[in-house]
């Protein structure tokens, strides 16, 4: 039965025409003239189900809502393809807007969205570089049947029953492992040769190695080819420096193939080994279009393709030239000599069979079992490149290591979500042990780079200086990737919750990364709340600092700036104890009451400026005011003002003579 048409209705304009299309489907459905499995292959039913909420009349919301449900329910394709059209975030804001009693309904749906599916596909699907026609390789189903009308093909009836283990689902993971791949006996050789040749003692080979595992096998290979078998992995994360490049251009491998799975573009209900996305026929297309171009007869002898981008030999992924053979074979002739009669060219799949080992078949469940998942490659990425921003001399191998992290850390974000910190199943309290490890590794850097001595070089105080505001940003990162502010508290180490608080105290940091001080702030507030008070008295405090040297140095201003500096200025008098900022406060209040007509925004803030210091809680600072205050009324009223014979002279005690001023000077009689 052709549903897109039908389909296509539900997302009319017109609610008459929606509603009876979806109706239809509904009514189809009940009565079995259609399955789940043809629906879900209808993407666009997906994604018309969602869009239903955003037209401005919206009829039968429940039965929209519980048809979601259902299909969530009885297929995982459905939940993976909701997944991917975003249903999650759609469902997420849709819920405070709707009534109460549907919330239940979409609650459950996206319950079934946040279920992982099963690990172990019953197909896998062959990826080779060779020209090998691809396979499927069925899971054994040969499993003993057991049941209550069925007798056991045992006769030993003294078997204990076996206990039925509770498990924790696993809630924390955005994406948990890529669709396995199966490889030839060529692609495990070179994998194999270049895992041996990593283990060596001899440096020159393991850089050599390295440098071919970037230019080569990286771009040849699927990246999720090294988390399935990670032994490469493993044995690049203990190399340190010489392999970072290694571990970055996995990590942006892996993020294009994340991205890759995760486009619904691509999405097919049919298990297609071949399809047009796979990486066999990418394999196919370019061996064929080398085949078809006039080559070298070493081109031609090289089983695998050459890297896209790149033109002429290069070398083979198992760390021989591809074009030894035919060197070494006109090293003495001086040229490329012609096959005898009795000499039958071999192809070169034949060429490869003859000269690698025969391996045994993989062991695909066991191997599954070992495979790395994206959140576990980021964590232990994260792991073992933390340490490595400990150095004080070069910041260019800083810069690097920082780079990798930032790369990992979008992984991290885009595999991992926010229940990994009350997650309780083997997987979440693994990785909420390995995060937290990593917190408290980026603390103790954080003080290492902070503590340097301050007898050192000017270029080493500088060095730590960089390398202690990039680990204070990627740390920051980190926190806003990860963890919520409001399970700081319980989660993060107390090394990191001190080097957040000595960020939030850093003055340079805030004006260089203002954004950034305020997200410790917020840290800094859940985790310890004496730190967070501490640190909003020494920010006024520095403020206050601030305010008085402005108002000290600034000359022709805006008064009503000038009187927001004096009090600013006055609030840090127990900090600064400059006392002649008294005295120009009181000259300025009597300037401002001398005009004639004075303005009143002016005259009121001033005069609160004036009483707030005869009132001032320090005997110092109210002395000197009287004092100041005293002086200059004799010098306004003074015998020697008589000579002047200027009428504005007694104007400056006019701000003393306001019926509050004197009830406040009166008080202190």
């Amino acid at each position: 039965m052709e549903l897109s048409p039908l389909i296509k209705k539900i997302g009319h304009s017109l609610v008459e025409i929606r509603v009876r299309a979806l109706k239809s489907i509904l009514s189809k459905l009940d009565h079995s003239l259609i399955t789940v499995t043809d629906i879900v292959q209808e993407k666009m039913l997906f994604v018309y189900l969602l869009e239903w909420f955003n037209f401005p009349e919206v009829p039968m919301k429940e039965e929209v809502l519980e048809l979601l449900l259902t299909l969530a329910k009885v297929h995982n394709a459905v939940s993976q393809m909701l997944r991917d059209v975003g249903a999650v975030d759609f469902l997420s804001q849709l819920s405070p807007t709707i009534e109460p009693k549907l919330r239940a309904v979409i609650d459950g749906t996206l319950d079934q969205l946040f279920q992982l599916p099963e690990l172990v596909p019953s197909h896998s699907a062959v990826y080779s570089h060779g020209p090998c026609t691809p396979t499927l390789v069925p899971v054994d189903d040969n499993v003993p049947k057991m049941g209550y009308f069925h007798k056991s093909m045992h006769h030993n009836t003294n078997v204990p029953p076996q206990k039925i283990a509770v498990r924790e689902s696993v809630r924390c993971l955005k994406f948990s492992v890529f669709p396995w791949l199966t490889l030839t006996n060529t692609d495990r050789h070179i994998l194999s040769s270049n895992e041996s040749s990593l283990g060596s003692s001899n440096p020159n080979m393991v850089r050599t190695t390295c440098e071919l595992l970037c230019d080569v096998i990286l771009q040849d290979f699927p990246a999720e080819i090294f988390l399935q078998r990670p032994g490469i992995v493993k044995v690049v994360s203990y190399l340190h420096s010489s392999a970072l490049s290694c571990l970055r251009q996995l990590c942006v491998g892996l993020k294009r193939r994340l991205r890759f799975h995760q486009d619904p573009g691509f999405y097919s209900a049919k298990q297609d080994p071949v399809s047009q996305n796979s990486s066999f026929s990418y394999t196919q297309e370019v061996r064929g279009n080398q085949r078809s171009q006039a080559s070298s007869p070493a081109a031609e002898c090289s089983p695998r393709p050459s890297v896209v981008g790149r033109t002429g030999q290069r070398a083979r992924g198992d760390g021989q030239d591809g074009d030894a053979a035919s060197n070494s074979g006109s090293s003495h002739g001086g040229g490329a000599r012609a096959p005898t009669p009795q000499q039958t060219p071999r192809s070169p799949a034949d060429a490869a069979h003859l000269e690698l080992p025969d391996l045994s078949m993989e062991d695909v469940l066991e191997l599954q079992l070992q495979q790395l998942s994206v959140a576990q490659f980021a964590v232990a990425t994260m792991q073992h490149a933390i340490p490595l921003l400990k150095t004080g001399g070069s910041l260019h191998a800083f810069h690097r290591v920082l780079e990798l992290l930032c790369d990992a850390l979008l992984l991290l974000g885009d595999s991992v979500c926010e229940l990994v910190w009350d997650d309780r199943s083997l997987v979440g309290m693994e990785l909420k042990e390995k995060l937290q490890a990593c917190m408290e590794q980026l603390g103790d850097i954080l003080f290492f780079h902070q503590d340097h001595s301050a007898e050192a070089p000017h270029s080493s105080q500088v060095s730590h200086r960089m390398a202690y505001l990039g680990t204070a940003m990627f740390t920051i990162r980190l926190l806003q990737t990860i963890l919520p502010p409001e399970k700081a508290s319980e989660n993060l180490p107390e090394n990191a919750a001190t080097a957040i608080f000595h960020l939030c105290l850093d003055s340079s940091l805030g004006s260089l990364l203002p954004s950034m001080q305020e997200t410790a702030v917020a840290y800094l507030e859940q985790v310890n709340s004496d730190s967070h008070d501490l640190y909003r008295r020494v920010n006024r405090a520095a403020f206050w600092m601030e305010s008085t040297c402005n108002f000290v140095k600034e000359g022709e201003k805006n008064w009503l700036d000038l009187v927001e500096l004096a009090d600013h200025a006055i609030d840090g008098l127990p900090f600064h104890q400059h006392l002649p900022i008294v005295k120009e406060c009181v000259h300025m209040c009597s300037y401002l009451w001398k005009f004639d007509q004075p303005s009143p925004l002016l005259q009121t803030e001033s005069q609160k400026l004036f009483l707030k210091l005869l009132s001032h809680p320090s005997p110092p600072v109210k002395t000197e005011t009287y004092e100041c205050t005293l002086n200059l009324v004799k010098d306004c009223l003074g015998i020697q003002s008589l000579s002047r014979q200027e009428a504005a002279a007694c104007a400056g005690v006019n701000f003393l003579l306001h019926h509050r001023v004197l009830y406040e000077m009166s008080c202190q009689v």
